[in-house]
């Protein structure tokens, strides 16, 4: 506030006044000594809100391993050439890569356009002078790989390497030392020998390629291995060593007058070289392999034994465990025997011998071992036997098995126990001996597969028979609900199939009107979704033919990047299984045939009650067809590659009269046996949301017995329990007659 007493005012001038002249109107003072300047603010050019700096935005990286400058451990460089790359250089790379995740292999003189990458990194130079091919490759490390690395490896093609003992090795050297690590050329050299392989840190590499000029104009020896030492020697004053921190490199030489097959096979080979980390001057592929072979099986060999010696030790440890403590599980290592908390957990033991199963599921009485099953027998019989042999010193000798038992524990395994009859060598009197055996579970992998997403398109292949008419309106309204209406990404393709005597296109009683008009309707109802339904007439014989001969047809009408689902139109439309197919249906990897659940008749599985619109996966109310592998999901270019193949066996059908070939209908060959052929992967699973509506089918008279016995087994198992089936039958003879009583007629 203004001061406006004068006593105060004379008194405070000194304090008041310059806040008094510059807020508020001048006070008009009596005083003589008031200074007439009265300061005057230009507020026009400033800026109202004075901008207040902000904060420095610091950039950081986009993983956590590059902002705390976390590189990969081992990059190996291997100098090679245009002529050895596909011989030598692909036998390493088969032995190395496994390994080692990082292999780059540089040609002298050569250019990449005109080579095959599928070895791995290939870098060409077009500089033909062999003496410079080390200092293109620093040159292309430091450019592309020095900050990624802790540590970098360059050798010949003719180095076999142990990428396994390499890399264990520099897993135990500190980051922060400086390495120059090799084998001298000789006792008193400086330098390493390239041949034999040169170990550098990132340390060393990093001064080494910043005299790279000085080194290629010093270059003047005809050795690589002296260049390559010079080079390095010239940046970093560091010569070569034989060992760091307590660790020694050791290297073999082959002489080009050893016979490296003769000595490995009669194990002439020099006991030491288990600790080698390469050997070198190879001079063909197959030695490559001879010497991974060698050190593969030596490896093999100590695991064993040290497996041993800690069974040895555990089992010898047991005795010191409290007395209420669990035994220690056999084998040792391995995880006991699942322990069923309820006789609903209980795991059940499936007896067989070297042909056949018993009792394997609650629906099969005998089957016979086929295939990957019998394969597995014949290999538990083998170990068995070469077990007995040297367990007992050849005492023994193998007549039969007379029961084999077998179960799969989720927890370990494999478990078997077999009753073997064997023949006594000296007295020769037979004896049965019982063994149990075990497979263990390996170790989970996970197996790299293409990256593939759920919002790729689906074409639903709808195949479409006369009888089916009724079922196909239904299939049409549902999946104009489940996908139309949720803009999914599919288009449907309706596949009729007319008979012989069946009015057709442009007849006014064509047997497939009704849906023909449903489908009008429907494009014209959700044409603002996007709704894409399409059909395609098939004239055929009065015979269903193969799915194959249909799709052969069809890839004329799609595009060979379409994903194809084959669907039945007794099925019921879920989102979820389009998407597990999208999933699990890879272009060039993997096809999909799921295993549907079907219903049971409902007069069985529902006892007379109302039957529910959609179907329940119950135990009584239906079960997973294994014997159905009528849906299937793939892409057209995987299928029309496989079927290129096969054309030279069975004749690519281009039109409606070919299926007129009567040996076509005598094939036991259709779509999942064509992919079985094939280097894809066929999936084959249970798939909940895949249900299939009851329906009698039909067992066709006319065709092959094969064909027509399995169709009436698969009519068997899909109408119900042998429970359900058996009180139906006793309930209707109560009621009815005492004479025989056929199924058919009671449902």
């Amino acid at each position: 506030m203004p001061l406006v007493e004068e006593n105060c005012l004379n008194n405070q001038r000194d304090i008041f006044t310059e806040n008094v002249k510059l807020n508020y109107p001048a006070v008009q003072s009596t005083s003589a000594t008031v200074d007439d300047y009265e300061p005057v603010l230009y507020l026009n050019s400033k800026p109202k809100n004075i901008p207040r700096p902000g904060k420095v935005q610091i950039p950081r990286a986009r993983y956590y391993s590059t902002e705390l400058s976390i590189k990969e451990k081992l990059f190996i460089g291997i100098l090679s050439t245009p002529q050895s790359i596909y011989s030598m250089g692909s036998a390493l790379n088969r032995t190395l890569s496994k390994h080692i995740d990082k292999i780059v292999f540089f040609l002298e003189g050569a250019e990449t356009e005109n080579l095959d990458l599928s070895i791995g990194s290939i870098i060409g130079f077009p500089d033909k002078r062999e003496i410079l091919g080390p200092f293109n490759m620093l040159q292309y490390v430091a450019e592309n790989y020095i900050n990624e690395y802790d540590f970098f490896f360059f050798a010949k093609d003719t180095t076999h390497i142990r990428g396994g003992k390499l890399l264990e090795f520099v897993s135990h050297i500190s980051v922060t030392q400086n390495v120059h690590l090799g084998q001298p050329l000789d006792i008193d050299s400086l330098y390493c020998n390239l041949d034999a392989g040169i170990l550098l840190s990132h340390t060393v590499l990093s001064k080494v390629i910043k005299d790279l000029e000085w080194c290629i104009q010093h270059t003047f020896s005809q050795s690589n291995s002296d260049n390559f030492g010079r080079c390095i020697l010239h940046g970093t004053d560091q010569p070569c060593q034989v060992s760091i921190q307590g660790l020694s490199y050791e290297s073999h030489h082959i002489s080009k007058y050893d016979n490296l097959e003769s000595s490995i096979q009669k194990s002439s080979w020099p006991k030491d070289l288990k600790n080698v980390f390469t050997v070198f001057s190879v001079s063909t592929p197959e030695e490559h392999y001879l010497i991974h072979h060698y050190f593969s099986q030596q490896e093999l060999i100590d695991n064993q034994h040290k497996l041993q010696e800690i069974q040895e030790k555990i089992s010898n440890l047991s005795s010191y465990l409290p007395v209420n403590s669990t035994k220690i599980s056999w084998p040792v290592g391995i995880e006991p025997p699942f322990k069923p908390h309820g006789r609903f957990d209980v795991l059940p033991w499936i007896y067989f011998n070297t042909t056949h199963n018993f009792l394997q599921t609650e629906l099969d009485v005998i089957s016979e071992i086929k295939g990957l099953y019998k394969a597995e027998i014949q290999d538990l019989l083998k170990s068995t036997i070469q077990w007995m042999k040297i367990t007992h010193n050849d005492r023994f000798i193998y007549q039969k098995l007379v029961n084999g038992y077998k179960r799969f524990d989720p927890t370990r395994g494999t478990e078997y126990i077999l009753d073997m009859l064997f023949l006594e060598e000296t007295t020769g009197h037979e004896m049965l001996k019982r063994v149990a055996a075990v497979r263990p579970l390996n170790e989970v992998e996970i197996v790299p597969v293409p990256f593939v997403t759920e919002h790729t398109r689906v074409v639903l292949l709808v195949i479409v028979r006369a009888s089916e008419r009724n079922e196909a309106l239904r299939f049409l309204e549902d999946y104009a609900k489940a996908c139309i209406e949720k803009q999914d990404s599919t288009v449907m393709l309706l596949v009729f199939l007319y008979g012989p005597q069946d009015p057709g296109k442009g007849e006014k009683e064509d047997v497939f009107g009704p849906v023909k008009d449903l489908v009008n309707t429907l494009v014209n109802k959700y044409r603002s979704n996007g709704a894409k339904i399409a059909w395609f007439s098939v004239k055929t014989i009065g015979k269903m033919p193969p799915y194959f001969a249909i799709i052969d047809l069809v890839s004329r009408k799609l595009s060979s990047e379409s994903l194809l689902l084959l669907c039945h139109v007794g099925m019921e439309v879920r989102p979820e299984y389009i998407n597990r197919v999208r999933m699990n249906t890879i272009l060039k990897t993997q096809v999909f045939f799921p295993i549907p659940f079907r219903q049971y008749h409902p007069s069985l599985a529902y006892n007379h009650i109302t039957v529910p619109d959609n179907v329940e996966v119950k135990k009584d109310l239906g079960h997973f067809d294994t014997g159905s592998f009528e849906h299937a999901s793939f892409y057209l270019a995987d299928y029309l590659a496989i079927r290129k193949q096969l054309e030279n066996t069975i004749s690519v059908i281009k039109l409606d009269k070919d299926l007129k070939n009567e040996y076509l209908y005598s094939l036991h060959f259709d779509l999942f046996e064509m992919f079985l052929q094939s280097k894809l992967h066929v999936m084959r699973a249970v798939e909940p949301d895949l249900r299939i509506r009851f329906k009698f089918d039909l067992c066709d008279l006319e065709s092959s017995v094969t064909t027509y016995q399995e169709c009436l087994y698969n009519r068997e198992q899909n109408l119900g329990t042998k429970s359900q089936m058996a009180a139906e039958i006793l309930s209707h003879s109560e009621h009815g007659s005492k004479e025989n009583v056929h199924f058919n007629d009671v449902l």
